[in-house]
């Protein structure tokens, strides 16, 4: 038997295109042997995920939300960032629990087997699994960084272009707050997210420096979280591209198409991916209910290529400690840039229109420090 569509992976990228699928009368089978489980270096919901794809509101589970994020440059100077809108934390295992729970009941299949080999026969695909081989007309990878799809069909993610997280679950009897915390001499920072009922502390950086992220961690605890109870620890990788050219780079053809962390789809400078992974499955999911897969490329990068390019492009400056230093500096002077700051973080501002926020900015920014002298 020929599937119309396989998806490799039931991750949120993989379990919302099943479900936007099988809404329009297509029922794709979903390969995936973890999901739902827990991902703790995920679980980080921005303001504009959860103004762009209303159906999260529809998530039972609680979600942590919260406008406040206290930056900490590697210098020491810190800053007390807040929003007018929440950004939420969550469960990953309840989240992604939500989003194939509605792509099996809207029609999908889930196939709890590991996908172990991918191969094209007669403009068919195989895919096999420890117990058998199917046969499908399209597929989507959206199996993760180490994509098996990817791998395929264009060789994996450069190792430069991957990013490595070290971090564990803990309890806190203290009211902890969200916090990003910038490290010394290194593209990356530790975070700390408050979820329901347990903080998730970690440190992502990049993966060429990942002989040290261990030290850095114990650091961060030994620093900032000496009294709380770790309860589990974990690793695992994500997208983080240092070349924009790597956005260049086909994500379909004819008959395949590559979401979310598969397609290196991730904020390059704050790690963000869940807002991609459901953008990138809803275009995915328009290029094949048009039986045209390889138009997918034409929607991701007018939707929002400019933006990981822009975040690529920034990334040096989005972590060079003298200026961040000297920007949290004055934006405890400030509100409007404390606010920027905030909705840089929480993705409100698209890269396309950051330089335009900026130069908006700045007059009542300067209004807001001569102000905060003269009350000195």
């Amino acid at each position: 038997m020929v599937e119309e569509i396989v998806i490799v992976g039931g991750g949120p990228a993989g379990a919302y295109l099943g479900y936007l699928l099988a809404k329009n009368g297509k029922h794709p089978i979903i390969f995936d042997h973890s999901h739902p489980r827990e991902k703790p270096c995920g679980g980080g919901i921005s303001v504009l995920a959860i103004e762009k794809f209303s159906f999260l509101n529809e998530i039972q589970e609680p979600k942590a939300p919260d406008n406040r994020l206290e930056l900490i440059a590697s210098n020491g100077i810190s800053l007390m960032t807040c929003g007018t809108k929440s950004s939420w934390s969550v469960s990953r295992k309840h989240f992604d629990n939500f989003i194939i729970d509605k792509a099996i009941k809207s029609g999908c299949v889930l196939i709890e087997e590991k996908v172990i080999g991918v191969k094209t026969k007669n403009d068919m695909w195989e895919i096999k699994t420890k117990k058998g081989t199917y046969k499908a007309k399209i597929i989507v990878g959206a199996d993760g960084v180490d994509s098996i799809v990817r791998k395929k069909i264009l060789g994996p993610i450069p190792k430069q272009d991957i990013g490595v997280c070290y971090g564990c679950f803990a309890k806190s009897e203290k009211n902890e707050t969200n916090r990003i915390i910038f490290l010394k001499d290194q593209q990356g920072y530790a975070w700390c997210f408050p979820r329901y009922n347990h903080l998730s502390i970690g440190v992502g950086l990049e993966s060429t420096n990942s002989k040290d992220i261990k030290k850095i961690f114990n650091e961060v605890i030994s620093t900032y979280y000496p009294h709380v109870k770790i309860e589990s620890k974990w690793g695992a990788k994500i997208p983080s591209v240092k070349d924009e050219h790597f956005f260049k780079i086909s994500c379909s053809g004819k008959n395949w198409i590559l979401i979310g962390d598969a397609a290196g789809h991730v904020d390059s400078s704050t790690g963000e991916g869940i807002t991609y992974a459901l953008w990138s499955a809803e275009l995915a999911s328009k290029a094949i209910i048009n039986n045209n897969p390889n138009s997918f490329d034409t929607l991701w990068r007018k939707e929002y290529g400019e933006n990981l390019i822009g975040s690529c492009k920034s990334r040096d400056i989005f972590y060079n400690p003298i200026i961040l230093g000297y920007s949290l500096r004055l934006a405890k002077r400030s509100r409007t840039l404390s606010t920027f700051f905030y909705e840089l973080i929480t993705n409100q501002i698209p890269q396309h229109d950051l330089l335009k926020r900026i130069i908006k900015d700045i007059p009542k920014t300067i209004k807001e420090f001569i102000q905060s002298k003269i009350n000195v």
